[in-house]
């Protein structure tokens, strides 16, 4: 009996973010995540050194919290404003958590090298950093 191999649907999307657009995005975020950080620790209104000891911790959940939430509903605020989301290879949007889940970690593992797995957004005919190849997503225009 033969098995019958199904190739892998190579179809690219034409309307993919730009790399200005999500480069934008990123940065809008992150600003947002600062600003967000700096209240949680105005609010806490601990000494410095109390802040010094859970600034990592509490930055790392942030963060972890606000990528998740909003990769897994399709768009971050940066997104939004840049008026672009994100796809499922398979076109599915919202993502969901699952691939939010992963598209979180490949952040972290794109930026491990030399931010090698950005910059992979450059050559990539498809425009996929690691991580977006990690989840299984694309970004397009809204």
């Amino acid at each position: 009996m033969e098995t019958e191999i199904v190739a892998e649907n190579e179809d690219i999307p034409k309307d993919l973010a730009s790399v200005g657009s999500r480069l934008l995005s990123f940065i809008i975020d992150n600003f947002i995540l600062i600003i967000l950080m700096l209240l949680v620790f105005r609010i806490i209104s601990a000494d410095a050194e109390t802040i010094d000891r859970i600034s990592s911790l509490l930055g790392g959940l942030i963060n972890f919290a606000y990528f998740l939430y909003f990769f897994s509903n399709g768009q971050t605020p940066g997104m939004m404003a840049m008026k672009i989301k994100l796809i499922g290879t398979d076109g599915t949007y919202p993502i969901g958590y699952s691939k939010g889940f992963l598209r979180y970690w490949g952040l972290q593992i794109s930026g491990l090298v030399l931010c090698l797995g950005f910059l992979w957004i450059l050559i990539d005919k498809k425009r996929q950093g690691w991580h977006d190849k990690i989840a299984g997503t694309y970004v397009v225009k809204a």
